[in-house]
């Protein structure tokens, strides 16, 4: 990627509606290409954003915790005694 290539990449980017494959075709290089020079193309600001919006969207976690140090105590002084005992 030239320079050039860099700083027109940089100004479709601030485009909102502009795609990855409009951009690559626009440029005459592949996706893959654009997409290996996304970190240096995309403004440290819009990324923030982009990331931002993305954790955002992300629906609630909804997994329990992990168990609590009380639980694993009481496995292992069931496992004592069971041990003891046999």
């Amino acid at each position: 990627m030239t320079p050039e290539k860099i700083a027109y990449a940089l100004q479709l980017l601030a485009e909102p509606d502009r795609t990855m494959s409009a951009i690559a075709k626009m440029l005459g290089i592949s996706r893959s290409i654009l997409y290996k020079m996304l970190p240096e193309l995309v403004p440290p600001a819009a990324a923030q954003q982009r990331l931002d919006a993305q954790i955002t969207a992300l629906p609630a976690d909804s997994r329990p915790g992990p168990p609590t140090v009380d639980r694993y105590d009481e496995l292992l002084v069931t496992t004592a005694r069971t041990q003891q005992g046999a």
